[in-house]
């Protein structure tokens, strides 16, 4: 878990406990739902990344007819 993530776990979680209203636990099975958008997002990005390097590109190959 990314450090951004963990804070935004902790501060629905803070919230959550300080007023457990269903308008909280509402917020926070949002905010849930955006880490872990964001958490894949990141995933995505950091593959492409990785796939884009030069060092893992593939070579070129023509077809000849």
């Amino acid at each position: 878990m990314h450090w951004w993530s963990q804070q935004a776990c902790d501060a629905a979680a803070e919230a959550q406990a300080a007023d457990p209203s269903p308008r909280n636990l509402m917020a926070a099975a949002q905010v849930q739902a955006l880490i872990s958008m964001a958490e894949a997002l990141h995933r995505i990005a950091a593959a492409l990344e990785e796939r884009d390097k030069p060092e893992n590109a593939s070579p070129l190959t023509s077809r000849q007819k």
